[in-house]
């Protein structure tokens, strides 16, 4: 099939591979998958312009009259002293759930309001860290010093660091937080990682905590100080905390002035329709000399949004930043208002890494995928430059191993000989045939390959709903011979292992190699019909001499500089390409957008001060140093 066949000529051409009802769906997103939906928004979107409007006059009712709130005495605040956001996820209800539930471990005060508005705005985290260059940010601390085998963490905080209602900030409330996870596990967020990890926590004084774990956590104070990803560690007040049942307690009562963290803003209003967050007249950051100003954004309104009402909301300056969209829908919008923005400033591929690969992954415990020969097979079968271009307009890049474009990019130079060895970004069904008819493989009188035995061998391809890729696959594979069909998730079958191949992101290749090399070490190949005690480790691959090369990493402090780490690192990615448990066809780009009309500042590829992604921790690093355009 010539590259140069359109996406929709594909697409239509491929109604009868898998579910049809998919296409319209497919062919409107134009790219990658649609964004998790966000919900609807407070007004509806107006007509778009034909051509970029001019930003209306800013007006307080602009910004202080959100539908259906009820009124309310919160001051006046203009449109382009403003920034809108809807968050990340906040759409499965038309509203934004638990509007009265602030508490950051109980279900819905953390996966509501952390990730969508908390973490720039109210909370702040001991450190961040710019996933660009994989430098670390000291914030409430000031540094932290292991010791010599990783099992005790000293962690220095920063002096002058206060909450919003003027206590002071302390180890107090470091050790405080900790033992209430610890206490109450596993009943709270995060609480059984705690229990697991963490032996005692003590304050040796106000502004050291010393921390004893459980064992060598080498990464442990990256992952769960300075990541704030997955860990996304709140620190509570102890003095509004101590006493209260965590399980229930909601941290809310405007009239107390709840909730509230040592971030620049206050929550000023919170409903099912909008939250508003206002600037403070005070920061402990500002005071303590560790910004020079507040930040210029006097208000921050998060509203839902769904991902169909987004081209418009940005086309009419109704929405500063929020969810991502497909490379077709920005382009669109684009053309409509100029001021939108994303991490490129020029596509085919305009958006930013988040850490994960695109991969088909091979159920290593089913035969014929246990022979790592069938696996390559299937490899050259894919043409990646052509997935790339159907799927998603060209709007990312090929890949070949589990590595993204941020911070472990430092071990990858070491690993060329490595690439060039295997050379898996080979397209040749050529090479497919050979392996096949080695292997006893005949194709019968449809042109479909069968098994060795002449029977029928009939495969499914297992993919997320809406996967763009899936048609594309799909017909790669039976362009070389494979009676493939694919089929959308249902249940658990990954988990549980209920599957031959599938199409999936391979996500955590953010620091170094070990994130995502681990989730093929053998401790996760369970039984056959066991769930996997890992959801990123579905291959059920095993292989004893990769799992003590990995088990070395784990216990190690990463550094491309420490040449004992480097040689584990090139051993094991080298068995990983070998085997090829998985196949890693390209990388996953998010287009963030962000919304220049009424502010600049925005991160992106030219300045990579921190990852552009909205619902992670080291967002607030964004808000800070935005500018306003008027």
């Amino acid at each position: 099939m010539s590259q140069k066949r359109t996406r929709r000529q594909f697409l239509v051409g491929t109604m009868g591979v898998g579910a049809a009802a998919a296409l319209p769906l497919l062919a409107a997103c134009g790219g990658q998958p649609a964004p998790t939906p966000t919900t609807a928004p407070a007004a509806a979107p107006t007509t778009a312009p034909a051509k970029p409007a001019e930003p209306a006059k800013p007006t307080a009712a602009a910004v202080t009259s959100p539908a259906a709130a009820k009124p309310a005495a919160i001051r006046e605040v203009p449109r382009n002293r403003s920034l809108v956001s809807c968050g990340w996820d906040l759409g499965t209800s038309n509203q934004i759930p638990t509007p009265t539930n602030f508490n950051p471990y109980v279900g819905g005060g953390f996966n509501t309001h952390q990730r969508n508005s908390l973490h720039y705005t109210i909370n702040e985290m001991l450190f961040y860290t710019n996933y660009n260059d994989g430098k670390i940010i000291p914030w409430l601390g000031e540094s932290w010093q292991f010791d010599k085998d990783f099992t005790e963490l000293t962690v220095k905080l920063r002096k002058g660091a206060k909450w919003a209602d003027g206590q002071p900030f302390t180890a107090k409330d470091v050790v405080f937080t900790f033992e209430t996870l610890k206490q109450q596990a596993p009943a709270l967020i995060l609480s059984s990682q705690m229990k697991e990890w963490i032996k005692d926590v003590a304050a040796t004084d106000d502004q050291t905590v010393r921390i004893t774990l459980a064992k060598p956590g080498p990464r442990w104070a990256n992952d769960f100080l300075a990541s704030g990803q997955a860990a996304r560690l709140v620190w509570l007040p102890e003095h509004v905390f101590k006493g209260q049942d965590p399980k229930t307690f909601e941290f809310y009562d405007p009239a107390k002035g709840w909730p509230f963290g040592t971030g620049p803003f206050s929550l000023v209003r919170s409903d099912e329709n909008s939250m508003i967050f206002d600037r403070r007249d005070s920061w402990w950051a500002k005071d303590a000399g560790l910004v020079q100003n507040l930040p210029e954004v006097q208000r921050i309104i998060v509203r839902p949004a769904t991902g169909e009402a987004l081209p418009q909301l940005y086309i009419n300056n109704e929405l500063d930043v929020g969810n991502a969209m497909t490379k077709g829908n920005f382009e669109a919008a684009l053309a409509q208002n100029r001021n939108l923005a994303t991490w490129n400033d020029k596509g085919p591929a305009w958006g930013g890494p988040d850490g994960c690969i695109y991969r088909i992954t091979f159920n290593c415990q089913k035969p014929p995928f246990d022979d790592p020969e069938i696996r390559w097979a299937f490899n050259y079968a894919i043409d990646r430059e052509q997935l790339v271009n159907l799927a998603y307009e060209g709007g990312t890049h090929t890949a070949v191993a589990p590595f993204s474009s941020y911070g472990v990019q430092r071990y990858v130079p070491a690993f060329k000989d490595i690439f060039e060895k295997y050379k898996a970004d080979t397209y040749d069904p050529k090479k497919t045939a050979e392996i096949l008819t080695r292997k006893g493989y005949k194709k019968n009188a449809a042109g479909k390959w069968a098994k060795p035995d002449g029977k029928e061998w009939p495969l499914t391809l297992l993919v997320g709903t809406n996967d763009p890729q899936a048609p594309v696959l799909t017909e790669q594979l039976q362009a070389a011979g494979f009676d493939a069909v694919w089929k959308a998730v249902v249940g658990n079958e990954r988990t549980v292992g209920d599957f031959e191949i599938t199409r999936e992101q391979l996500c955590g290749s953010i620091d170094d190699p070990w994130q995502t090399l681990r989730y093929f070490h053998g401790k996760y190949a369970v039984a056959p019909g066991q769930p996997t005690p890992e959801v990123r480790a579905d291959s059920r691959y095993k292989n004893p001499e990769l799992d003590p090369l990995l088990d070395k990493m784990e216990a190690m402090q990463p550094s491309p500089e420490d040449a004992t780490y480097m040689d584990l690192a090139k051993k094991a990615t080298g068995i990983l390409m070998r085997d090829m448990p998985s196949v890693f066809t390209a990388e996953e780009l998010w287009i963030i957008i962000f919304n220049k009309t009424y502010w600049t500042g925005w991160p992106s590829a030219k300045d990579p001060y921190i990852a552009p992604y909205i619902p992670w921790e080291g967002f607030s690093q964004a808000i800070y140093r935005l500018k306003p355009t008027k």
